[in-house]
């Protein structure tokens, strides 16, 4: 085995290790919370049961959004070959809006004032812990299922994606475009960049081409 190989095998034995490490604490992490909406609802205390249904479903549709922006990139000039790449730069920017309110939402969702745990009487009120259990518990649940799994899952099958997805979620994002939600960051991109001259670099030299490469091309690449 090379010095090259070595490195490599223990450089996957850390990430796995370390991937490992932090589902477990996830999965742990997630049998609580739901745990205590549970132990809520039987108890006849039913707002945590609603906000952890209102929660999941703010993931799902969170999910749905990420992926269709990597579908709809892929495929945008096939789907509208009469449209600009501009109008695409705004329907983009538009989805933002939902990841941003998603995220929000849903770590208001998450927070709780005290956590149920199984065999214990009393339930835990740390506010400190309470903050990062609730930190961690939403970051790694938007990373993993809701940033990373969907975008591979279109990059894979972007027609297939848009299939399954496109008619919920399309139709929302296209109107928040249409209505100019986003117009003020647009606008204030435009003002940044006229102040600054802010623009691409020149090219010195002709790069090498690399027109076989896309985002969704990428995103596919993340699982050999």
């Amino acid at each position: 085995m090379t010095t090259e190989q070595g490195k490599s095998r223990s450089g996957e034995a850390l990430r796995a290790t370390v991937g490992v490490v932090l589902f477990v604490v996830w999965a742990v992490l997630t049998f609580l919370w739901f745990y205590d909406a549970i132990h809520a609802l039987v108890y006849g205390e039913p707002g945590p049961a609603i906000k952890a249904v209102v929660w999941l479903l703010l993931m799902l549709l969170l999910a749905g959004m990420e992926g269709l922006e990597v579908a709809v990139i892929d495929r945008w000039s096939d789907l509208y070959p009469e449209r600009p790449t501009s109008d695409l730069a705004g329907w983009l920017a538009s989805r933002q809006l939902f990841v941003a309110l998603i995220v929000t939402a849903a770590t208001l969702l998450a927070d709780r004032d005290s956590l149920a745990i199984p065999f214990v009487a009393t339930p835990f009120t740390g506010v400190v812990a309470l903050k990062i259990f609730n930190l961690v518990f939403t970051t790694l649940t938007v990373l993993w299922f809701m940033q990373i799994f969907p975008k591979h899952m279109a990059a894979v099958n972007a027609d297939r994606y848009l299939k399954l997805t496109g008619r919920v979620v399309f139709p929302a994002v296209e109107f928040v475009r249409v209505i100019g939600i986003s117009w003020p960051a647009e606008k204030t991109a435009q003002a940044v960049q006229n102040r600054l001259d802010w623009h691409a670099e020149p090219t010195l030299e002709a790069a090498p081409s690399r027109h076989d490469e896309s985002l969704a091309k990428a995103w596919a690449a993340l699982v050999p």
